[in-house]
């Protein structure tokens, strides 16, 4: 067996550039599958560590207010193991020269064990001396170079509150700080959590002895869907506005959606790699095996059986598995930690439990193994028919024939003598052709699909931010005020139009099927806030009945014209019954929508709003009305549309570097199967194409032969390409929508262009570097190496 070794390394020598070109795939899919799931473990396992040590609740129950006492009521309940009671209120910030949103959120006075307890990264807790101490957010004291001792000034209900910083701290409350479900990306600088005492939260807000917010932790093994239904019961005196579990809870449910994604990816994309690797060993290997019968006869006839010959080629396989597991899993293991620091920027866990996984080697050396050796076996395993005499003569040739396009005479006379011999070859070896193509296929579809997250983002961006919020202002009330009540923000200068918006939280059911989501009420017509069917056409909104975003309706089984329960959770309210007058479109959040005038039916109010969304004669001095706004009375937060926007399309780096992955990913592939089986073309056509090179063709008409070739191949895998990845990434943008965002799946003309403009440069590359090949093929030692 010494002898069959030191001839396979003589093997890869010979063909050391097919074998580094399918080496670098297995590689590349060992690196995504160990790297992608070290980064999925990671993440799960800091955030569950986190989430543990410091009591991340299981329920949240948003109140209007309640008597601070309604938390031993809680407690009393069944599956309920512990609850804290808080006020937890927005308010408004001009900080760093920049507008921005602060979250308050109540502390005990003195440090104890709480639901939601806090981590101190520096400073202390609060002290028995001055009452207006804040602890902050550790990411917006950095975004905002904040320091120990600085004093920030928050304006709450049109006063300017003085508190001193005395601490950053973190939360597993917001390991996501989103200020709400209709955000993608956070924005530190313009918003941040902020911590202070009890006592001065209820002075302040005039919650005196009253809460707003409990936090509950769950027994083990309790089912969170029946405690919501106990507190919805017990505490319907109390106004319930809603009550969430980790998976609606905004910071969790980004972090949960995120895990998910990377698992599914892990165990998906590698696969491909692995596939396209198989398929490149299963030709290669059987034109090798084909290329060399004359060295298997000899081997057989010197003694080696058939399982050492079999053996000795299947080694080829397993040396490529091996190796690229080895490779592999080094460099994935490494780069999932560097992965994970990199994407927990966005949400900051701990990294204690951020480790190396040794147990995903021998998955991954499995899959490679299993992937290699299944494809070598079976284009090696004709090596049992080879008789030896046989073997150790010239094969025969096969029989030759007409090709399909032969026997169309009008075309087949009219194409050239180059083409004819290029279309002979593609039909002669089709299976060849066709497996090929399938690597092309790949890559032009994963191509597709990094090229489409970018249009489906941009598309959806462009339609919340450019036509369905058509507003320059929105400002939150900390109350309900009736709408003649905002008539006076009219008068401040530079407001051009203004429309007022209820946004509630209700409890829509059908049947069994429910579900705690949005409710928005605007003027009949609106065009600040407008509604959009699937079209994109706006929507005048019903005067009875809802309208119900798709997603919404699609979770509770309801189509237009359905009747459904719709309970507020205002004090008082009883559910009543609405139809469902209509499907809408809804990227951001899950809301139910209706018009002002019907307000008094559902809801038996008059024309009342908690915000309102303003228009601008000119957006220079949005600044300017930002700040009036802020000293009216009433005003809980003042929101700019620009900022907004601004701050997602700063935070899409991650994104940015996916698609640039995948585009790298795509070319690797493409250029790795293009160059073997173009090679083992050459190898297979040397006397063909040297019996050519006498007959006095040149250079340039040698290397069309194989070039041409390999563009046929690719147009063909880019067309079979393209519907597939459409088809995956409509499926990659379905899986990736959650209750918080949807995708849409749009794929721009331009986007097909670019990506077949980009396969074919890729081809390019590959033939340039298959050039020296083809020139350095020697006449004379081929056409004399069968004599």
């Amino acid at each position: 067996m010494n002898i069959l070794f030191r001839n396979l390394l003589r093997d890869i020598k010979k063909s050391k550039g097919q074998f580094v070109s399918i080496l670098v795939i297995v590689i590349l899919g060992v690196t995504f599958y160990t790297s992608i799931n070290s980064m999925f473990r990671n993440l799960s396992n800091s955030s569950v560590k986190y989430y543990e040590d410091y009591k991340l609740a299981d329920l949240w129950v948003d109140l209007y207010k309640a008597p601070i006492g309604i938390k031993e009521k809680v407690e009393e309940l069944p599956h309920v193991k512990t609850a804290t009671g808080r006020i937890v209120k927005d308010a408004s910030i001009n900080i760093s020269g920049e507008n921005a949103t602060l979250r308050f959120i109540t502390l005990p006075d003195v440090k104890k064990d709480i639901v939601n307890d806090i981590v101190i990264k520096s400073g202390r807790y609060f002290s028995e001396g001055d009452s207006n101490q804040c602890l902050v957010d550790q990411d917006f004291f950095k975004a905002n170079d904040l320091k120990l001792g600085d004093y920030i000034y928050p304006i709450i209900n049109g006063n300017k509150v003085k508190l001193k910083v005395v601490a950053s701290v973190k939360s597993p409350e917001y390991v996501y700080t989103l200020k709400d479900a209709s955000e993608l990306m956070p924005d530190n600088k313009k918003f941040g959590i902020i911590y202070i005492k009890q006592s001065f939260g209820e002075a302040i807000f005039d919650f005196k002895g009253s809460i707003n917010n409990i936090s509950i932790q769950l027994s083990s093994g309790s089912d969170a869907k029946t405690v919501k239904d106990d507190i919805k019961k017990n505490l319907k005196n109390y106004g319930v506005k809603s009550v969430i579990d980790r998976d609606e809870q905004t910071s969790t449910m980004m972090l949960t959606q995120e895990i998910k994604k990377l698992q599914s990816m892990g165990g998906t994309f590698p696969i491909i790699f692995f596939m396209v690797a198989s398929v490149i060993i299963y030709i290669m290997m059987g034109r090798m095996v084909e290329n060399q019968r004359v060295q298997i006869g000899v081997l057989k006839a010197l003694g080696f059986t058939n399982i050492q010959v079999l053996t000795y080629y299947m080694c080829y396989s397993a040396l490529i598995a091996v190796s690229g597991s080895l490779i592999g899993s080094i460099l994935g293991t490494y780069m999932g930690v560097g992965f994970t620091k990199l994407i927990n920027q966005y949400f900051n866990l701990p990294l204690e439990g951020a480790k190396i996984y040794g147990e995903l080697v021998l998955p991954a050396s499995i899959l490679t193994l299993f992937f290699c050796l299944f494809a070598g076996y079976h284009s090696c395993k004709v090596i049992f028919k080879i008789m030896p005499s046989e073997a150790m003569r010239e094969k025969s040739p096969e029989i030759g024939k007409k090709i399909i396009i032969e026997k169309v005479k009008v075309i087949w006379e009219n194409i050239s003598y180059l083409w004819k011999i290029i279309l002979r070859n593609l039909f002669r070896y089709k299976r060849r052709a066709l497996l090929t193509s399938l690597g092309i296929i790949f890559s032009s579809a994963i191509l597709l699909v990094a090229l489409s997250m970018k249009d489906s983002i941009d598309f959806m961006i462009s339609q919340q931010y450019g036509s369905i919020q058509n507003y320059d202002v929105k400002v939150n009330f900390s109350k309900l005020l009736s709408v003649e009540e905002l008539n006076k923000i009219k008068n401040i200068p530079h407001v051009k139009a203004i429309e007022p918006v209820l946004e509630t939280g209700v409890e829509i059911s059908n049947g069994w099927r429910s579900k705690d989501v949005g409710f928005t009420a605007l003027v009949k017509d609106p065009q600040m806030y407008r509604v959009e069917d699937k079209s994109g056409k706006a929507i005048s909104l019903p005067t009875s009945g809802i309208l119900m975003s798709e997603k919404l309706a699609n979770t509770l089984g309801v189509k237009a014209n359905d009747s459904v329960n719709i309970k507020f959770f205002y004090p008082g309210k009883e559910k009543k019954e609405v139809v469902v007058k209509g499907i809408v479109v809804q990227y951001l959040g899950l809301s139910t929508y209706t018009s002002m005038d019907n307000l008094n039916t559902v809801l038996g109010e008059g024309m009342v709003a908690n915000s309102a969304v303003i228009k601008l004669d000119n957006s220079a001095f949005e600044n300017e009305v930002k700040s009036k706004l802020r000293d009216m009375a009433a005003v809980n937060s003042v929101e700019s549309k620009t900022d907004a926007l601004n701050a997602l399309l700063k935070n899409m780096g991650a994104m940015k570097s996916s698609i640039g992955v995948l585009i790298m990913l795509a070319a690797v592939l493409l250029i790795a199967v293009v160059y073997n089986i173009a090679t083992i073309n050459i190898f297979e056509r040397q006397r063909e194409l040297a019996t050519l090179k006498v007959l006095g063709f040149k250079d340039n008409e040698i290397k069309k032969l194989i070039f041409n070739e390999n563009y046929i191949i690719t147009l063909f895998g880019i067309a079979v390409g393209l519907p597939l990845g459409r088809w995956l990434g409509a499926a990659i943008m379905s899986a990736s929508s959650t209750d918080a965002y949807s995708f849409p799946c749009v794929i721009e003309f331009k986007t097909y262009i670019i990506t077949i403009v980009l396969t074919l440069i890729f081809t390019v590359m590959t033939n340039f570097i298959l050039m020296k090949k083809i020139k350095s093929i020697d006449m004379i030692e081929v056409l004399k190496n069968k004599e």
